[in-house]
């Protein structure tokens, strides 16, 4: 089952906006069967990590979905959970004039913690 994350992602402001207010992300399920999709958003205030997003879903074979997220922090994360390997998940932001502002890359999160792997 992939873990994957977007990693910390800086969004500050320019011209007193931030970069991206909203985070899209496009889901697409090129399995044979439905898979279960779990979204976890969370945005930094300081150095505390808030959950914000909690998003379990069941998407059909052979199908995209599109989510939209509010991104108006300066930090923020996503995290997703899939149940195969045949999902492809692409994320960008969009601006307050509904321009694309930047693609985002996805990485696995390492199943194991470093105390476990000693």
């Amino acid at each position: 089952m992939p873990y994957l994350t977007t990693g910390l992602i800086s969004n500050k402001e320019s011209a007193n906006k931030n970069q991206s207010v909203r985070f899209l992300v496009e889901i697409s399920n090129e399995d044979t069967s439905a898979v279960a999709i779990q979204i976890d958003g969370f945005f930094y205030n300081g150095s505390q990590k808030v959950k914000y997003v909690d998003d379990f879903f069941i998407l059909a074979a052979g199908t995209v979905d599109l989510r939209n997220y509010y991104s108006s922090y300066e930090a923020f994360e996503f995290k997703f959970f899939v149940t195969s390997q045949d999902v492809a998940i692409s994320v960008r932001g969009k601006d307050s004039a509904g321009t694309l502002t930047a693609f985002y890359p996805i990485m696995p999160i390492e199943a194991q913690s470093f105390s476990e792997r000693l």
